[in-house]
């Protein structure tokens, strides 16, 4: 694909929030085509949510294996980037109290223009058709917002 037309506006810098779920790998070939055709920078972001109860093995080896965990799927994302022609820059926030607080402070520390997400993530309920976070994207969002399903 080519760069936008003269005068149209593309996308610049692009967040795509994952989880590793096949969703949000699919989020990040659409994100990763998107930065694509419109020569934006990509940031793949994970959050790991703080525990709601206390946890077996203590607080900082849950932050380890789920950090460890995402790295492996991480590197997925990047595989992806790559075969999309764009680099991404991968981004894992840890301890975090509100998964869309988190997204949505990344986003607009980063100067993002466009949040891709799926609609449902490691979630098992098919009831719920766009998940809690998307929802909360959409709803709160200061930039374009782009749901995967």
């Amino acid at each position: 694909m080519s760069s936008p037309p003269a005068g149209k506006r593309g996308f610049t810098r692009i967040v795509v929030a994952v989880d590793g779920s096949e969703v949000s790998l699919r989020a990040a070939e659409h994100a990763a085509h998107i930065a694509k055709q419109d020569g934006a920078e990509l940031l793949a972001l994970h959050i790991v949510p703080a525990p709601q109860f206390e946890v077996q093995g203590g607080l900082a080896d849950n932050y380890a294996n789920a950090r460890r965990n995402a790295k492996k799927w991480m590197k997925e994302i990047e595989d992806i980037a790559t075969r999309n022609g764009v680099v991404a820059k991968a981004e894992i926030v840890v301890g975090a109290y509100s998964v869309v607080d988190a997204i949505l402070g990344y986003a607009e520390t980063m100067k993002a223009d466009l949040i891709v997400t799926g609609t449902r993530g490691t979630t098992p309920s098919r009831r719920i058709l766009v998940g809690s976070v998307a929802s909360g994207l959409v709803e709160y969002s200061g930039c374009a917002v782009l749901v995967i399903r």
